[in-house]
C-alpha cells in the first residue's frame, strides 16, 4: 500500500465501478426481478434436473482427478530440471488453456472415434486437455519455491526419492494441489463450449441447460433457477480458492524462488525428462495437428478450398473482421479499466476492496447468464441496443477485466515505496512519479494482461451465444454454426478458422512467456 496516490483513488475507481454497475449488476437484478418465478424452483426436484446436476458434478470430479495425476510429473520436470526446450514446453502445455473452447471441442470431434462422440468420455478427455496447463502452472510455480536443502537433508538421512516426495515435497505442495484442483473443477463445472460441441441432449451440464431452457424452450425463469444453483456452487469454490491463496501467500518463504533446477544427472533422470517432455509435446500437438489436417483434407484428398473460402466467403470474412474488431476493443477497454481498477484496489484504503469484490462478479456469474441479462435489459426501450454492435464486445470486456485486474494488482502491490519516496523528495509530481516508476515497472504485466484480454475476446462463446446478430457473428460462433451443418467441405471451413485461432493463441502465449522470462531474467 502506498499513500502517495491515496487522494486519486476515488477517481480511479469510478470507471470499473460504473461499468460493473451498468452492465453487470443492473442486468442481473433486472432479469431476476422481472423473469424469476417462485414456482420455477420446482424444476430442482425434477428427475431431468437432478440428472443434469449429477452429470455436471461427477464429470467435473473425474476430469479434475485425471488432470492432477497428469499434471504432477510434468510440473515435477519443469520445476526441477534444466533441459533444452524447457521454456518451449512450458509455453506449449499452456496453449490449450487459452484456446477457445469451441476449438478444443472441434479438435476432439475430429480426433476421437465417432463411436464416442456425444459421450461423457469425449467431454472428460477434452476437459483434461484444456485444463492440464493450468494445473501445471500452479503446481510447478510452488514446487520451485521449495528450498532444495530440504531434499538434500532428507537424502543425507537416507530417505529415498519417493519417501522424500511423500514426506516433504507433497505436504508442502498440498495447498497448490488443492488450489489447482478447485480451479480445474470450477472450469469443468461451468464448461459450455466443449460440452455444446462434444456433448448432446443427453449430455447437458448446468451451463448448457441454462442456454437450452432460455433460448430453445423460452423458459427464462427455469434458466435463472439453474443459474442460481450454479452461482452458489461457483461462489463457494471462489471463496475456498481465495482463502487458500491468502493462506499460501502469508509466509515470506513462499515469496522466494530458489534455484532448484539442475541438469539431469543420471540416465534415469534423463529418461524421465525426455519421456515426460516428448509425451507432453505429442499429447498437446496431436489435437492441434488434427485440426490443421481436417482443414486441408477432404476424405483422403488434399484440398485447400476451405482456406480460400475463409477470405472469399463473405460471411466468414465478416466474422474474421468482427472478431478482430472486438478483440481490439477488448484490449483497449479491458486494459484501461483493469489498470484503473487494480490501481484503486492497491493504492486505496481497505474500503476500496469493494472494487475487488464488484469486479469479481463476472467470474462468479455464468457467462450464459451474463449474456441473457444483457440481452433482456438492453433489448427493450428506453435502451434498445438490438442493432448495436457494442453489446458483444462489452460482454467480452466484462469477462476480461477481472483477469486483467488480477494480473496487474500483484505487480503494483509489490512495488517498493522507497522508489516513490525518493522521487517525491526530488520534487516529482504525482503524475511524473506514477509515469516514471509504476507504469514502467508494470508495463510487462500490462502487456500480458492485454494479450490475455485478446485471447478471451477471440474465444468467448457463452455470452456471445445470446448476443449474436446476423451482422456480428464472431469466429467461435461461426465455427459452431459450420460444425452443425452437414458436408465435409463446410466443416473443413470450421477447421480452417479453428487453425487460425490456434496460431493466434500460440502467438499470445509466446508473447506472455517471453515478457515473463525477460522480467525474471531467465
Amino acid at each position: 500500500m502506498t499513500s502517495a496516490y491515496r487522494h486519486t483513488t476515488k477517481w480511479l475507481a469510478i470507471a470499473p465501478i460504473a461499468l460493473m454497475l451498468v452492465f453487470v449488476l443492473v442486468p442481473v437484478l433486472n432479469i431476476f426481478s422481472t423473469s424469476l418465478r417462485l414456482d420455477s424452483f420446482a424444476i430442482l426436484s425434477a428427475t431431468t434436473t437432478r440428472n443434469i446436476v449429477w452429470f455436471t458434478t461427477w464429470q467435473a470430479f473425474i476430469s479434475t482427478a485425471i488432470v492432477l495425476v497428469i499434471a504432477s510429473p510434468i510440473a515435477a520436470v519443469i520445476a526441477n530440471f534444466k533441459f533444452i526446450g524447457r521454456r518451449a514446453l512450458i509455453s506449449l502445455v499452456s496453449v490449450p488453456f487459452i484456446l477457445p473452447t469451441v476449438v478444443v471441442g472441434a479438435a476432439f470431434l475430429e480426433l476421437l472415434p465417432r463411436s464416442i462422440h456425444r459421450s461423457a468420455l469425449a467431454i472428460i478427455i477434452a476437459h483434461v486437455y484444456f485444463n492440464v496447463g493450468l494445473a501445471v502452472r500452479i503446481i510447478s510455480s510452488r514446487w520451485q519455491q521449495i528450498h532444495p536443502q530440504l531434499d538434500d537433508a532428507a537424502r543425507t538421512l537416507g530417505a529415498s526419492t519417493i519417501r522424500t516426495f511423500l514426506t516433504i515435497t507433497l505436504p508442502l505442495l498440498k495447498k497448490s494441489f488443492i488450489s489447482a484442483g478447485l480451479l480445474v473443477f470450477l472450469m469443468c463445472f461451468t464448461s459450455y463450449g466443449v460440452v455444446r460441441i462434444l456433448g448432446g441432449p443427453a449430455r447437458s451440464t448446468i451451463e448448457t441447460e441454462i442456454y437450452f431452457r432460455a433460448m430453445q424452450l423460452g423458459d427464462v425463469s427455469g434458466a435463472l433457477v439453474l443459474s442460481i444453483l450454479q452461482l452458489v456452487v461457483v461462489g463457494i469454490l471462489i471463496f475456498l480458492i481465495t482463502n487458500i491463496g491468502k493462506a499460501k501467500a502469508s509466509p515470506k518463504f513462499g515469496q522466494t524462488v530458489y534455484s532448484r533446477m539442475h541438469h539431469p544427472r543420471s540416465s534415469r533422470q534423463k529418461l524421465l525428462v525426455a519421456t515426460v517432455a516428448i509425451t507432453t509435446a505429442v499429447a498437446v500437438v496431436t489435437p492441434l495437428m488434427s485440426v490443421l489436417h481436417r482443414s486441408i483434407y477432404l476424405g483422403q484428398r488434399f484440398d485447400t478450398s476451405a482456406w480460400r473460402s475463409v477470405l472469399v466467403d463473405t460471411e466468414i470474412f465478416s466474422s474474421l473482421l468482427t472478431s478482430l474488431r472486438y478483440a481490439i476493443f477488448s484490449i483497449v477497454v479491458s486494459s484501461i479499466v483493469g489498470l484503473l481498477g487494480a490501481s484503486a484496489i492497491v493504492y486505496g484504503s481497505s474500503r476500496y476492496q469493494f472494487v475487488n469484490l464488484i469486479t469479481s462478479i463476472p467470474i462468479v456469474l455464468s457467462a450464459v447468464t451474463l449474456g441473457l441479462g444483457l440481452i433482456i435489459t438492453f433489448d427493450v426501450n428506453p435502451i434498445d441496443w438490438r442493432g448495436s454492435w457494442l453489446m458483444m464486445p462489452i460482454a467480452h470486456c466484462l469477462v476480461a477485466i477481472p483477469i486483467v485486474i488480477r494480473i496487474i494488482s500483484p505487480v503494483l502491490r509489490d512495488l517498493p515505496n522507497d522508489l516513490r519516496d525518493a522521487s517525491r523528495t526530488l520534487g516529482a509530481t504525482t503524475w511524473q512519479m506514477w509515469r516514471t516508476i509504476d507504469l514502467r515497472i508494470i508495463t510487462p504485466a500490462l502487456i500480458t494482461a492485454a494479450a490475455i484480454a485478446c485471447a478471451i475476446s477471440l474465444g468467448e462463446f457463452g455470452a456471445s451465444s445470446f448476443l449474436v446478430r446476423r451482422n456480428n457473428e464472431t469466429l467461435p460462433l461461426t465455427i459452431s454454426r459450420l460444425l452443425s451443418r452437414p458436408g465435409d467441405s463446410i466443416q473443413a471451413q470450421a477447421y480452417a478458422i479453428s487453425t487460425l485461432l490456434i496460431v493466434v493463441c500460440i502467438g499470445i502465449i509466446a508473447i506472455v512467456d517471453y515478457r515473463d522470462s525477460n522480467e525474471r531474467g531467465i
